[in-house]
């Protein structure tokens, strides 16, 4: 084990003075209608409620929203972590149901505000609706899937109406009480479950990979294709179907409105689109444009400096002039990421919640390779001579890649107490390890380390800035701060920030990091998880 040493003059143990000179602004902003420091983290499951409010819910984030149409105001309804909702429903008696789909539970608000768990051990639950009876249905996705029915009561057990349907997703009754209509993503088509026999029969085919279907006022079917975001009308009787319009993908699901208005999730910019039923015409209710604001990199796109930005939902680019957010062609899982590093000709990724890096071509955006053996990759730093330092906050590790055919590892620093953020600093990297409240200097080729700050509550990103002094930020207190390891002085430039958010399927307590950035200016850029911005902090000038 290497010596662990540090330089009184350099102890941070004090509180952080307050700069009050630092400018703030917003380069990507959050959602406009929602309420402040509030925002879903990948909105999929829609239905409308009694209120007559729509219901939407959220995995990553997790959380269960409502949303007033007419103005798009959203508030949530249920936070985390109970919240976790992958499709949500509301009975006919007020009941608000939702499927943890990691959890693998079915879960419920009644009407007197108590939250219970209805189902429990169901692996991949993921669509949930009522009939209009009050009859209570939920789904699971895989191979096999399956259609459960609920005792809403808690009364009776589960009872598997059908199995191995061919992809099921968000469903509908069929108005009669006996049938629901289903959408088989696997088949490219529309079924109809009998409830008491699990028959499936077929009603409509060649619909692409249709993800949830809804009736309209007139007892039409609505279906959305997830990967090419065709909308179209079905006829539930003959099959035959129109195609209403396209919106961009990927869609998740909808919900028709009593005046038939239409309403699509599109989970990869958190946005809900109206979509009138005969005209085709869309107007956006929801925008915002990331899922999980994580990871944050300095570069240029088309000439212009921009940042890139780590997502859940794939990374993308943001222009530092406008805030407009472009996100490459979307593709299940391709580059979905929690943490970002550029290099001259490569953009890395780290993935905590799928523990991969992966490398990519910064002039195709073509991934050149992926890399496993990690425990929980929360940051990366990459250098352009090929070197990359991943900080596996499980594995307590700083680890040193040289990626090619046969990719060289080296454990830089071992034994870390859950290390967040990393970069590089000549022959040295600068540590932040949150389990610990540090902030270190590692010698890259003895593995060194010289504490520069103590004290702190759950640091996280971190980036250098010039003169050597370094920006973190310190989650526990909802702040950023400047370190200057020269003097021992630590400043707060930024405080009551919207970080810090609970996240599925991710270590605990930083779940994903909160990632920060610095230009050449000492201009400073930190990604919001809890509301889905970018905020700049701009030094005074001198």
């Amino acid at each position: 084990m290497k010596n662990l040493w540090l330089g009184a003059a350099l102890l941070l143990t004090a509180g952080a003075a307050h700069a009050q000179d630092y400018l703030r602004s917003v380069v990507v902003p959050p959602i406009a209608t929602a309420a402040p420091g509030i925002s879903p983290h990948g909105i999929t499951g829609l239905n409308f409620g009694n209120d007559g409010k729509l219901y939407a819910g959220s995995v990553i984030g997790p959380g269960v929203y409502r949303i007033d149409v007419k103005t798009g105001a959203l508030e949530e309804v249920i936070g985390a972590a109970q919240g976790e909702s992958d499709d949500v429903a509301m009975g006919p008696d007020g009941t608000l149901v939702w499927t943890a789909l990691i959890s693998g539970e079915l879960r419920a608000r009644k009407a007197d505000g108590r939250i219970v768990t209805l189902a429990a051990d169901i692996p991949m639950i993921n669509p949930v609706n009522f009939t209009k009876d009050g009859r209570l249905f939920t789904g699971t996705f895989g191979k096999p899937d399956s259609l459960i029915e609920i005792d809403p009561a808690g009364k009776q057990p589960p009872r598997t109406v059908a199995r191995d349907l061919g992809g099921i997703n968000a469903f509908v009754d069929d108005g009669t009480g006996t049938g629901l209509f289903v959408p088989l993503a696997e088949k490219g088509a529309l079924g109809r479950v009998d409830l008491t026999t699990g028959e499936v029969k077929i009603i409509a085919t060649d619909l692409g990979q249709p993800v949830a279907v809804k009736r309209d006022s007139r007892g039409g079917l609505i279906t959305l294709d997830w990967s090419t975001g065709k909308v179209s009308h079905v006829n539930p009787i003959s099959g035959e179907t129109q195609r209403i319009t396209i919106v961009s993908p990927p869609l998740d699901n909808l919900a028709v409105g009593p005046d038939d208005m239409i309403y699509v999730s599109r989970p990869s910019d958190n946005s809900i689109i109206a979509v009138h039923p005969e005209t085709g015409e869309q107007k956006i209710i929801v925008q915002g444009g990331l899922t999980t604001a994580t990871g944050v990199a300095l570069t240029t796109r088309d000439g212009k400096p921009a940042l890139i930005l780590s997502d859940a939902y794939g990374y993308r680019y943001a222009d530092l002039s406008t805030g407009k957010v472009e996100m490459l062609p979307f593709t299940l899982g391709a580059a979905a990421s929690s943490a970002v590093a550029v290099s001259e000709k490569t953009i890395v990724l780290a993935n905590v919640r799928r523990a991969g890096v992966s490398i990519i071509d910064r002039a195709t955006d073509r991934t050149l390779q992926t890399l496993g053996g990690f425990k929980a990759p929360m940051s990366v730093a990459a250098s352009d001579t090929g070197e990359i330092y991943v900080a596996d906050y499980a594995g307590g590790e700083i680890v040193k890649l040289m990626p090619g055919a046969s990719p060289d590892r080296t454990v830089v620093a071992a034994n870390l107490q859950g290390p967040v953020g990393v970069a590089r600093d000549g022959q040295s990297l600068i540590v932040s390890e949150a389990g610990a409240g540090t902030v270190l200097r590692i010698n890259i080729t003895t593995g060194e380390k010289q504490i520069l700050a103590q004290g702190l509550s759950q640091p996280e990103g971190l980036a250098l800035l010039p003169g050597g002094k370094i920006a973190v930020a310190e989650v526990g207190m909802r702040q950023l701060i400047v370190i200057d390891p020269a003097t021992g002085s630590r400043v707060v430039v930024g405080d009551k920030l919207p970080i810090g958010r609970m996240f599925t399927r991710a270590p605990g307590p930083v779940y994903l990091p909160t990632g920060v950035a610095a230009d050449e200016t000492g201009a400073i850029y930190i990604a919001c998880d809890a509301d889905n911005s970018v905020l700049k902090f701009t030094p005074p000038r001198r």
